[in-house]
């Protein structure tokens, strides 16, 4: 606004200078019509540098938020990195304990059928004992009854005859 009014009072002792026809008067108008030049060229000039300044402002705001983002998306590939990683340990740790525990019922199972054939061996060596004794009685008896016989034969081969 003072740019406005140093113009006017410029323009204005200008023209009383140049009717008066005095020079000193006519020369201030023209001083007071270039101090509102230069003063509306400053408020340009620092307006512009406002702006800029501003521009410049926003650019570097872009790049901390671009250089955030990127910070965020390499916490964020981190994070999903560690994630995996440790769902590969966990299944890993499955795997190891399936595999041991598998590997245990197969022991466990060995062990049952190793018993198992073991007892029915046992169980076999006695009934073939009990039928060894059975057939060794039978066998005695049948030696018993053969002494016997030929003990009858001996006694009657042994006898006089009539």
């Amino acid at each position: 606004m003072t740019e406005l009014y140093d113009k006017v009072v410029g323009k204005a002792k200008e023209v009383a200078g140049t009717v008066l026809g005095n020079e000193d008067l006519k020369q201030e108008g023209r001083l007071h019509e270039a101090k509102a030049d230069a003063e509306n060229y400053a408020e340009e000039v620092q307006a512009e540098a406002r702006q800029r300044e501003e521009e410049a402002e926003v650019v570097a705001r872009e790049k901390e938020l671009a250089a955030e983002e990127r910070r965020l998306s390499a916490e964020e590939a981190a994070d999903a990195e560690r994630a995996r990683i440790e769902q590969e340990r966990k299944a890993a740790e499955a795997r190891t304990a399936f595999e041991r525990d598998q590997k245990e019922t197969i022991a466990e199972q060995r062990e049952d059928a190793q018993e198992r054939a073991l007892d029915a061996a046992e169980a076999q060596a006695l009934r073939e004992r009990a039928e060894a004794g059975v057939a060794a009685n039978h066998l005695e008896d049948a030696a018993e009854q053969a002494r016997q016989r030929a003990a009858e034969l001996d006694a009657a081969a042994n006898r006089p005859q009539s």
